[in-house]
C-alpha cells in the first residue's frame, strides 16, 4: 500500500458554484480504512502491506508538520488516529515502535524540548533516525516473506493484459465464466489489450511490436517505425490530467534507451499503467451505493512478463510534476523492495527520488 491509499478526494461542502472548480476538491483521511488497519480487519491486504502504507503516511505528515505545515493533509486528531493504527499493526507484526509523542502537539513539544526549535534539518534528521529502524525491520519481513514463498511463474494460462490506459476505466463483462473470457464493452479505446498467447520468452518488445503492427495495420513498415509508434502510444498513458509523473517517465525512457536496437527486441517489454486487479464498480459508484472499497489499487505503474510466466510489477512512489509531490520519502525507502504478490507477481517498489537519481 501507499500513503495515498489512506486519502480520498472529496469536494468541499462549502464550495460555491461561482468559485474556482479546481479548488473545490481536496484530500481527506479515509478514517474507516485507518480503523480497519487498527483492528486488523482488512480483507485481502496483509498486515505487512498495511504497515508499509500507513508508516509512509505517518512519516510524510510528521515531516510536513516539522518543516512546512501548509503541506499537512491531517489535523491533530487525525495524526493521533494514524499513529495509533500504526502502533497496532506493528505490534501484530512483532515490531516495537514507540515515538515519544502521540500527535502533532506532542511532536512540537518534543522538538522544542530537545533544541530542534530553530532547525528544520534537525527535525528531518530526527524523523529519519526514528523511522530508519522501522523501515529496516519491515524490509526484513518482506525479504523473509519472499524467501519463504520462492520465486516461480504464475499458474494458469494468461488470457489478456489490459494496459496503457489513457482515459476512463474500461467497463468489462465476463463473456464466458467457465473459460474466464473477459470482454471490454465500454471505453475500449482508452486502453490496449494484448490477448496473444505468451511464449517461453515471456512478452518481449519484438512480440509487442509484431502485435502492434497487426493491430494498427502497419503492414510493411520496418520494426523501428512500428516500435516508435508503439512507444508514443505507451508514453501517452503516463499522463494524469495533462501532467506526467517525471519519475515514471524517466524510468520508462531509460529502460527503452538501454534496450533499443536489435538485441532489445528479445528483452521483456515494459508495459505502463497495467490493470492487475479489477473492480467492476468505480469508486464513485461504490460511494453512491454505500459500499466500501474492495480494492485499494487496480492499476500498477509497470509490468514485465519474464520468461517462465513470471510477472514483475514495478511501482514508483512519489515524485510527479507537482511541487507538492516532489517532496520525497526518506532515502532509506529508496531501495528496491521485493515481495511476492497475492496474485503470484513479483513486486518492486522504489521512491521517485531513487528513480530520478
Amino acid at each position: 500500500m501507499k500513503a495515498a491509499d489512506f486519502l480520498r478526494i472529496e469536494q468541499d461542502p462549502g464550495w460555491s458554484m461561482n468559485g474556482d472548480p479546481w479548488t473545490s476538491w481536496h484530500e481527506v483521511l479515509d478514517t474507516g480504512l485507518v480503523e480497519r488497519v487498527k483492528r486488523g480487519s482488512l480483507d485481502g491486504i496483509s498486515d505487512l502491506d498495511a504497515a508499509q502504507g500507513i508508516a509512509r503516511l505517518t512519516y510524510q505528515e510528521l515531516l510536513h508538520y516539522g518543516t512546512n505545515q501548509k503541506e499537512c493533509k491531517l489535523d491533530n486528531d487525525e495524526i493521533a488516529e494514524v499513529l495509533g493504527a500504526l502502533r497496532a499493526v506493528l505490534r501484530r507484526l512483532g515490531i516495537e515502535f514507540r515515538p515519544p509523542f502521540h500527535d502533532f502537539t506532542g511532536f512540537h513539544g518534543y522538538w522544542s524540548k530537545h533544541d530542534m526549535g530553530y532547525s528544520w534539518a534537525a527535525r528531518r534528521g530526527y524523523l529519519s533516525e526514528l523511522f530508519g529502524p522501522l523501515w529496516e525491520q519491515l524490509d526484513g519481513l518482506e525479504d523473509a516473506q519472499s524467501a519463504s514463498a520462492g520465486y516461480r511463474g504464475v499458474d494458469g494460462r494468461m488470457q489478456n493484459i489490459i494496459f496503457a490506459s489513457t482515459g476512463f476505466k474500461p467497463e468489462m463483462v465476463m463473456r464466458d465464466a467457465i473459460d474466464n473470457v473477459v470482454e471490454i464493452v465500454e471505453h475500449r479505446d482508452s486502453c490496449l489489450v494484448y490477448d496473444r498467447p505468451l511464449t517461453d520468452a515471456g512478452l518481449t518488445w519484438g512480440e509487442a511490436v509484431a502485435w502492434w503492427r497487426d493491430k494498427q495495420g502497419l503492414g510493411q513498415a520496418d520494426d523501428r517505425a512500428v516500435g516508435h509508434d508503439l512507444y508514443r502510444r505507451l508514453r501517452a498513458s503516463m499522463r494524469d490530467n495533462g501532467q506526467e509523473n517525471q519519475a515514471e517517465v524517466l524510468l520508462f525512457n531509460t529502460y527503452c534507451e538501454r534496450y533499443r536496437g536489435a538485441e532489445g527486441m528479445k528483452r521483456p517489454v515494459l508495459l505502463p499503467q497495467v490493470y492487475l486487479h479489477y473492480d467492476p464498480l468505480t469508486r464513485k459508484q461504490r460511494r453512491k451505493l454505500h459500499k466500501g472499497d474492495r480494492l485499494k489499487r487496480e492499476r500498477m505503474d509497470f509490468l514485465l512478463m519474464w520468461p517462465g510466466r513470471a510477472r514483475v510489477v514495478i511501482e514508483v512512489d512519489g515524485s510527479s510534476t507537482t511541487p507538492r509531490a516532489r517532496r520525497h520519502r526518506p532515502g532509506c525507502m529508496g531501495r528496491w523492495r521485493r515481495k511476492t504478490g497475492r496474485c503470484g507477481s513479483r513486486a518492486m517498489r522504489c521512491t521517485g527520488s531513487v528513480a530520478m537519481s
